[in-house]
């Protein structure tokens, strides 16, 4: 990440369109973020994007992700018409100074996302995750990337998260606005880790983090932190 901070569109614009999708992605892009972020499965040989393991939720069809095909996918409607992109389809579509977030959502995605993204050099790109054995795959196959950054997914900024994210050489933390306290912040940011806070949907609080040094904010209503780039 090369900019001072970062207005995330968490799964593109969810407030505006139907998350995870193109034109989420779309809408985000047109609010002025400095980056998308995505969730990614393994399905039938194509990585797909979307948060949760069933299609309930997000789409008109029924059941397990991973007990669907491919082609199965296709044909549900995952908002106002919208299909189920694939990570090439989201990544050619979005401009290459957009810096494009892939969360590492299902199992068996590290080695596919890592052999995907050597087919994209002029892109930026940050991979995340809770998983810490998908991420060690990214870490080995992506260590001379370098346009693409490592991130450690948490819930709470521990000192056994810093830990554990040196551990795998990692020098990004994606943690919960929720449970952000100061005096961890400080510490993590004296050791040196980029902070990147979730789910942040007000400029005020977008405005404070930024202030103590955060590096990015994600939001699901990029309209809401459009007028940060008039500070």
């Amino acid at each position: 990440m090369t900019k001072q901070f970062y207005i995330i569109g968490h799964r593109g614009a969810p407030a505006l369109a139907p998350e995870n999708t193109i034109p989420s992605f779309a809408r985000a892009i047109a609010e002025k973020v400095d980056g998308i972020e995505l969730d990614v499965h393994y399905v039938d040989h194509q990585l797909v994007v979307i948060h949760d393991e069933t299609v309930d939720r997000t789409s008109n069809g029924k059941g397990k992700l991973h007990e669907l095909s491919f082609d199965e996918l296709r044909q549900l409607d995952f908002g106002d018409g919208a299909t189920i992109p694939t990570l090439v389809e989201v990544i050619e579509a979005t401009p290459n100074s957009i810096l494009i977030n892939v969360e590492l959502k299902g199992q068996d995605t590290g080695r596919p996302v890592a052999q995907l993204l050597h087919n994209y050099p002029t892109h930026e790109f940050m991979v995340s995750s809770f998983d810490r054995r998908e991420l060690a795959h990214i870490t080995e196959e992506l260590s001379t990337h370098p346009n693409t950054e490592v991130a450690l997914l948490g819930v709470r900024l521990t000192s056994r998260l810093m830990e554990e994210a040196r551990q795998l050489n990692i020098r990004t933390l994606n943690v919960s606005n929720k449970f952000l306290k100061r005096k961890k912040l400080s510490l993590a940011l004296q050791c040196g880790f980029r902070i990147n806070v979730y789910t942040v949907n007000y400029a005020t609080r977008a405005r404070q983090l930024r202030n103590i040094g955060v590096s990015g904010v994600f939001t699901d209503d990029p309209a809401k932190l459009r007028a940060l780039h008039d500070d």
